[in-house]
């Protein structure tokens, strides 16, 4: 075994995929239903039915990205190697953002932009789910290809 997951047939694979977004339905189905019963009772009522839809999606979305990025990595590396991956990512991201700090051009106007676009909700959307649909058939597609491979 290479990876943290044990694989025996491509149909695994495929259903852990599905196993993923059933789980990722089910948690954004409990933050929605527990955002409701909230409302209901009156404890968050200023949060109103569109901020716990928009949560519900968003927890989706999260579940389903970052579960199809950890999933196709589950079935190459080990634990260790997942491990010092994050941690990596994560020096890098700060090494990015440190580094977009001190540059001499202005670059803040293209965040400006982005975030102009996304406070219609509907590009947000969009986005959203283009990211999901992205990080999911792709890595179903290599994790596939991952199986495949480990399968000669």
């Amino acid at each position: 075994m290479r990876g943290l997951i044990p694989v025996s047939r491509t149909a695994q694979v495929v259903g852990r995929y599905l196993f993923l977004l059933v789980v990722g339905l089910l948690w954004a189905l409990d933050v929605v239903i527990c955002g409701g019963v909230f409302i209901v009772f009156g404890d968050i009522a200023d949060m109103g039915w569109i901020g716990t839809l928009a949560a519900g999606a968003f927890i989706f979305a999260l579940a389903v990205i970052l579960g199809s990025v950890l999933l196709a990595c589950a079935y190459r590396f080990t634990f260790r190697k997942m491990m010092v991956a994050s941690g990596v990512v994560l020096v890098g991201l700060y090494a990015v953002i440190a580094l977009l700090s001190r540059l001499p051009v202005d670059w803040q106007w293209l965040l400006l932009n982005i975030t102009d676009f996304l406070t219609i909700w509907w590009h947000t959307a969009l986005v959203l789910a283009v990211l999901c649909l992205l990080a999911y058939f792709g890595s179903m597609l290599i994790a596939i290809r991952i199986y495949r491979a480990k399968e000669l």
